[in-house]
């Protein structure tokens, strides 16, 4: 009688943290993780509309950093819409937008993560000079995608990008 009642405590036991662990939230997943989510989803849309991309995009709670349109650009037109660590290279000028035709880039950006410190000095004289200010720095998920005759033909994802690297080129105002 005791072990029946042994192993009845014991599979209560088990069922009941099998239903606890299946009812816990998950952890959010890491930005590098989402990223890679990000861009096997856009790998699966190269050759979609372009609503159709951006729905998605903005569905994922990213928002319009930068959005610019032009029709057979030569390279120093498609650099002057560059940002700094976003930046098309040379050699993706070359071959995105060399053989011409009517493009359409976008630039959409998600708070991801901060960082936050707190600095102070102490000048000559033994007086506090900017005690205690706070930084704080931002971090975001970055995603630029290229549309030629209005469908997504290149797309690039970073994971984790600060505000200094998306500084710069012309931002798209409402």
């Amino acid at each position: 009688m005791k072990t029946a009642r042994f192993w009845g405590i014991l599979f209560a036991a088990a069922a009941f943290a099998a239903t606890a662990h299946a009812q816990a939230p998950e952890a959010p997943m890491k930005p590098k993780e989402q990223a890679k989510l990000y861009e096997k989803t856009l790998q699966e849309m190269m050759g979609q509309p372009f609503g159709k991309v951006l729905s998605t995009i903005e569905n994922w709670k990213f928002k319009a950093l930068v959005a610019w349109e032009a029709s057979n650009p030569t390279a120093k037109e498609v650099a002057k819409y560059n940002r700094n660590k976003i930046k098309f290279s040379k050699k993706e000028i070359a071959g995105i937008f060399g053989p011409g035709g009517a493009f359409k880039v976008v630039v959409y950006n998600k708070l991801v993560g901060t960082e936050t410190a707190m600095v102070g000095a102490v000048d000559s004289s033994g007086m506090g000079a900017g005690k205690d200010t706070t930084i704080t720095l931002e971090k975001f998920t970055v995603i630029r995608a290229v549309f030629k005759d209005n469908v997504l033909i290149q797309f690039n994802v970073w994971p984790i990008m600060d505000q200094s690297g998306m500084a710069g080129g012309m931002h798209l105002r409402y």
